[in-house]
This record gives C-alpha cells, sequence and structure tokens, in this order.
C-alpha cells in the first residue's frame, strides 16, 4: 500500500490534481443528473451512443467518484488511471475530428488536443501521486513512516 499511496510534498503535484479534478467532475455529474448544461453526454445520452449499460456505469463512477477523489487527493493513482482509461476512451472517438477543438463551430466534432492535454496531467499523476495537501499524503504520514 505504500507504493500506492506514496507522494512527495509538491505543489505542482496539487495543482494538477486539483485542475483535473475540477475539469472532469462536470463530465460526471451530467451522467448521475446533476448540473443539467455541464459539457458532456448524460448517462442515458451514452447508453444511446452505443456503449453499453455496464461501461457508463464504470464511466461514471470513475467521473464523479474518480475527479471528487482527485480533489481530496484520496488513492489519487487509482483515480488518475480511471480517468486515464476514459479519456483514452474519449480520444478515440474525437480522434475522427482531428487535432484542434471545435473553435469556430466549423466542425462536427472537437479535436484531441483537450483529451491529450488531460491525459499528460493524469498520466503524471499516476506516476507520481498527489503530492501536497492529498489525503494520501496524509495516510502516507500516518502509516508508512
Amino acid at each position: 500500500m505504500g507504493n500506492l499511496i506514496h507522494t512527495e510534498a509538491n505543489i505542482s503535484l496539487l495543482i494538477l490534481r486539483v485542475v483535473a479534478g475540477i475539469i472532469i467532475l462536470p463530465y460526471g455529474l451530467k451522467k448521475i443528473g446533476w448540473k443539467k448544461n455541464s459539457p458532456g453526454k448524460s448517462f442515458q445520452g451514452t447508453i444511446e451512443m452505443g456503449v453499453p449499460y455496464f461501461i457508463v456505469f464504470l464511466l461514471t463512477v470513475a467521473q464523479t467518484l474518480g475527479a471528487a477523489s482527485l480533489l481530496f487527493g484520496f488513492l489519487v493513482r487509482i483515480s488518475a488511471l480511471g480517468n486515464f482509461i476514459v479519456m483514452s476512451g474519449a480520444l478515440v472517438v474525437h480522434f475522427k475530428d482531428g487535432w484542434s477543438m471545435n473553435w469556430y463551430g466549423k466542425k462536427n466534432g472537437e479535436g484531441i488536443e483537450y483529451f491529450v492535454l488531460i491525459l499528460c496531467i493524469l498520466f503524471v499523476l499516476m506516476l507520481d501521486g498527489g503530492g501536497l495537501f492529498s489525503f494520501d499524503r496524509f495516510l502516507m504520514n500516518f502509516f508508512c513512516y
């Protein structure tokens, strides 16, 4: 368990995990029916895309509980991994739309630049943990040392 929660008192990791949590959480909240004007698809909308129910359930858990977990710094590596898988799937779905986002409304969808950025942030969190003021760091100091 020590390797899973080990993290340094690093402010950069704190910033990355809080930003990732803030960015991802609205997608999960929309899936559970809260924040109707949030980005992304609703639970039902995702099912209507042809995604199996169980997978949509896992997406919802990763995007809501995982994002909240990132915000609090609890089991950051696991939360980052779950959301890394989700965002990798989103990248594949949006790959056909090219690199850049739909800034001028002339494309059919959004590009992948946003997903690449989020994937990089999540990858750093998977490697280094939650950093300063994370619950993982508290547990590490309490149980491991």
